[in-house]
């Protein structure tokens, strides 16, 4: 049970980022009394499909190689390159240190984003340098004090509310953005990739036939998904009402400067600094697993072992520093055409693959018929 709930809090701690605090703060003040109805349809891609992804890479055995491959070498090697990039230095992870510095910058005038991003890099090179001590730390540690600090401004932001704003969309038209929004935490494709330092925590300190036993494995999996997936929702859930709430006051916010304009409101100037320690941990935790996580595919397989783990990591996170000057819009300009090609390819993949594992049901042509994506204006 230790074990179970240790990767449980790491899951969440590695899944919540930048994007999770922003895009249920946004949805929550722009679905206004349709609130739940996004809600519902954010939650099903921001919680159920990754943990779906999750389930299927597991009964492949934790290899995302293995679940991916019947899609062909070029494909898999094609999606996987492209997943890593977005998940690594391009997108994800500066989306991360633009959002921390979004909630500081009030406090630190005389600090530019160059600077700020440098001193973030620096500290996730210092945090992933042993990258087996990753999930440990995230678990055992950050993850429960990101935790609480999240449900102290949850329960202050449902306890004082004001009236929800009305709105011009209709039930479905509340659902679809909720659905589109859950998009932008990019949760699915982290899961994928982030599987294998889930599955080896899990095994740590089992008997060598424990390890070997696949459905030992995958219950101890499903029994941490469940605890990571129910503490995502409460979140979400928790943080769209919050915003839902004040959604006239946050109507002109930047979408980078949601959260902290959300905890001035329902804290006072005073919790401006409980935001900012809040978000730097939730920013923090998911930009090590996924620095270790890009640097590693770095060395093992874009470099083939010619570059040391320690050269790729530096790589990453110069890279990382300077992608975070384009700031949180600038970034998702560069994310959200692409994710809405992926995303919809995953999940059609993912949920094949898994009816292949039980019923031998053929994935390929469903596949094929999600290139073309529905415009939304979820990235808006």
């Amino acid at each position: 049970m230790k074990k179970v709930l240790t990767t449980g809090f790491a899951m969440f701690a590695m899944l919540f980022g930048a994007g999770n605090v922003v895009f249920p703060l946004i949805l929550g003040r722009d679905s206004g009394h349709q609130l739940f109805f996004g809600l519902f349809g954010f939650c099903i891609t921001a919680v159920i499909v990754p943990l779906l992804g999750l389930f299927a890479i597991m009964l492949n055995h934790g290899d995302y190689k293995c679940l991916l491959a019947p899609l062909g070498k070029i494909p898999t090697f094609l999606i996987i390159a492209t997943c890593m990039i977005l998940l690594g230095p391009l997108a994800l992870t500066p989306r991360c240190v633009t959002i921390s510095y979004a909630a500081v910058k009030s406090y630190l005038p005389a600090v530019p984003i160059w600077a700020f991003s440098g001193g973030c890099a620096l500290l996730i090179f210092v945090c992933t340098v042993k990258n087996s001590l990753i999930i440990d730390l995230l678990g055992k540690f950050l993850g429960p004090l990101k935790i609480t600090l999240l449900f102290t401004i949850i329960a202050k932001g449902i306890f004082a509310p004001a009236a929800m704003m009305p709105v011009t969309l209709t039930k479905m038209e509340g659902f679809r953005l909720g659905l589109f929004s859950g998009y932008g935490t990019c949760d699915l494709l982290a899961i994928i990739f982030l599987s294998s330092l889930i599955l080896s925590r899990l095994k740590q300190g089992l008997h060598p036939e424990q390890q070997q036993d696949a459905r030992s494995i995958i219950r101890l999996g499903l029994q941490a998904s469940l605890i990571g997936g129910v503490l995502l929702s409460l979140v979400y859930a928790g943080f769209c009402v919050a915003s839902g709430f004040h959604g006239a006051q946050l109507a002109f916010v930047e979408r980078a400067d949601i959260f902290s304009s959300l905890t001035v409101l329902i804290l006072g100037e005073a919790g401006g600094c409980l935001a900012n320690v809040t978000v730097a941990i939730a920013c923090l935790t998911t930009a090590i697993a996924l620095t270790a996580m890009f640097a590693m595919y770095l060395h093992k397989d874009l470099s083939a072992g010619r570059l040391s783990y320690i050269t790729s990591l530096v790589i990453t996170v110069v890279i990382t520093a300077a992608m975070a000057s384009l700031g949180f819009s600038g970034i998702m300009t560069f994310v959200a055409p692409i994710v809405e090609v992926l995303y919809p390819i995953l999940i059609v993949y993912i949920i094949g693959n898994l009816l292949w594992k039980w019923w031998k049901f053929k994935t390929h042509r469903p596949v094929s018929l999600t290139i073309t994506p529905e415009t939304s204006d979820w990235e808006s």
